[in-house]
C-alpha cells in the first residue's frame, strides 16, 4: 500500500493532500497575523460609540449584534475589548474559536440558530462578565437574515440587543456564502454602533426578531453609504430597508453622532 500511494502518479495527490493539511494547520496562525497587521495599519473611527459607554457605566451588559462576514475583523477590534463570542461548534468554529482567543475573544461554542442548551448557559455566564457577540446570520447563512437565537437569549439575559458594524474605505470582499470582508491595510475603517433595542421577556420573538433585522440591516445600509460604497446596490435584502424606509414603515434604532477616532 505504502508503494502505491508513493507511485509516481500519485505524487501530485500526495503533494496536494500534503500542501492542505500544512495549509490547515498554519492558517488560523496566519489569520491571526494579518488581522494584528491590518489593525496596526488602519485607523479605526468609532460612530456612536458612546452608547457602550453608557451601558457599561451603568453597569450593564449587552448582545452586540455582528453581520457574519464582519466576523474576521471585528474578531481584532471587539477581542481589545475582551469581550465573548459565539463560534459554531465545527470545523471551522474550532480555527475561529483558536483565533478569537489569541486576539482576547473568549469563545463561547454553540450557535445562534440551533441554541443548544449548553452554549445558552455558557452563554448567560459570560453576559454576566462582559458583552456576547453573535453572529445571527451565521454559521451558514442566510446572509443578512436574523435566526431567532439572539432573540431568546436577550430574553433569558434580560439584556439589549446593540448593532455593529464596520465600513472602510478600501477593503478585500471575499467569494464565501456571507460575502466575508476584510479592510485593506493603511485604509480608515468606521465602526457604527446602534441603538440597544430592549427585548422584553413577554415581547413577541418573530416581532423582536425582525425589528432586530431591520436594525442591523440599516446600520449597514447607513455605513454603507456613508463610505460612499455600492453594497445596498448589490444587496437586494439592504435594498428593502431602501424601499421601508420610501414608505414609511417604522424604522429601526437611528444611528446617532460621531465618536472618537482610535
Amino acid at each position: 500500500r505504502v508503494l502505491v500511494r508513493l507511485a509516481p502518479g500519485n505524487l501530485p495527490g500526495l503533494r496536494r493532500a500534503m500542501l492542505k493539511r500544512v495549509l490547515e494547520a498554519a492558517g488560523p496562525l496566519l489569520i491571526v497575523t494579518v488581522l494584528w497587521i491590518i489593525g496596526h495599519t488602519t485607523r479605526q473611527v468609532r460612530v456612536n460609540w458612546h452608547t457602550l459607554e453608557v451601558l457599561d457605566r451603568r453597569g450593564e451588559k449587552c448582545i452586540l449584534g455582528v453581520w457574519h462576514n464582519n466576523l474576521m475583523y471585528f474578531m481584532y477590534f471587539l477581542g481589545k475589548l475582551r469581550i465573548a463570542g459565539m463560534i459554531s461548534k465545527s470545523r471551522d468554529g474550532d480555527r475561529i474559536a483558536w483565533v478569537g482567543s489569541r486576539l482576547g475573544v473568549r469563545p463561547v461554542r454553540g450557535s445562534s440558530s440551533r441554541f443548544a442548551l449548553s452554549a445558552v448557559r455558557e452563554s448567560l455566564r459570560a453576559l454576566r462578565e462582559r458583552n456576547l457577540a453573535i453572529t445571527p446570520d451565521g454559521p451558514r447563512g442566510p446572509r443578512y437574515e436574523v435566526q431567532p437565537g439572539i432573540v431568546r437569549l436577550a430574553q433569558l439575559a434580560g439584556v439589549p440587543v446593540v448593532p455593529i458594524c464596520w465600513t472602510a474605505t478600501r477593503y478585500w470582499e471575499f467569494g464565501s456564502w456571507d460575502r466575508m470582508k476584510l479592510p485593506k491595510p493603511f485604509s480608515t475603517v468606521w465602526v457604527f454602533v446602534g441603538d440597544p433595542i430592549p427585548v422584553a421577556k413577554r415581547d413577541d420573538p418573530e416581532a423582536a426578531r425582525r425589528e432586530i433585522e431591520r436594525a442591523m440591516r440599516r446600520l449597514v445600509r447607513d455605513a454603507d453609504r456613508f463610505a460612499g460604497g455600492s453594497l445596498t446596490g448589490r444587496e437586494p435584502l439592504l435594498a428593502e430597508v431602501e424601499g421601508e424606509d420610501r414608505r414609511g414603515e417604522p424604522a429601526g434604532p437611528p444611528t446617532q453622532g460621531a465618536g472618537d477616532g482610535s
